[in-house]
């Protein structure tokens, strides 16, 4: 390996870590310093500034990652079965990656370039209920982006009611399902 390969690979490894360690700590810290998460991390403080110049740098970072996660799940859904089964399993693994980036529904969000990433991470969500209106497992009087926008408002609800303890994380699961299953209801 070539001096700059291994300095490369240095650079994505820290960075990989940063992310890890962020998403720990932040997930049972908040507001945890860039010191703790650097810590956390188990690199230096001058390592993470070095790729992360503030707090809201590495926030957005973060939050690029939790939407590509959700990215991967609506790119998953199959374009074949049933969908209500597919959107029930990919509202179910939606809270796990809620649950996973609780912290960002607590990060101020006002960049409207995350509004945008979103609204493209959901589309695969849209063209499933659309396609579940067409074969009428899904009421055809809901639009589509409103029903994908429920989606994600049933995790940030559920993940937020485990945040603040209202109530475990199997039970909001079960009622974002049956709210779920409640909206999108031909009958």
């Amino acid at each position: 390996m070539t001096v700059a390969a291994q300095v490369r690979a240095d650079v994505e490894r820290n960075r990989a870590a940063i992310i890890a360690g962020a998403i720990s700590l932040l997930g049972q810290s908040p507001n945890a310093s860039m010191q703790q998460i650097a810590e956390s991390s188990g690199v230096n403080r001058a390592t993470l500034y070095r790729h992360f110049t503030n707090r809201e740098h590495l926030l957005k970072a973060l939050h690029e990652e939790a939407v590509e996660a959700a990215a991967a799940l609506g790119r998953a859904l199959p374009s074949d079965s049933p969908v209500v089964p597919a959107l029930t399993g990919y509202l179910d693994d939606a809270i796990t990656i809620g649950e996973r980036y609780r912290f960002i529904l607590m990060y101020r969000r006002t960049d409207p370039a995350m509004f945008e990433v979103e609204a493209r991470a959901s589309a695969p969500v849209v063209k499933a209920i659309r396609r579940g209106q067409k074969h009428g497992e899904i009421d055809a009087r809901l639009d589509p982006v409103f029903a994908a926008g429920q989606i994600t408002m049933l995790v940030i609800g559920a993940v937020g009611l485990v945040e603040r303890g209202a109530m475990t994380l199997e039970d909001a699961r079960a009622q974002a399902q049956l709210a779920f299953g409640k909206e999108i209801d031909p009958t």
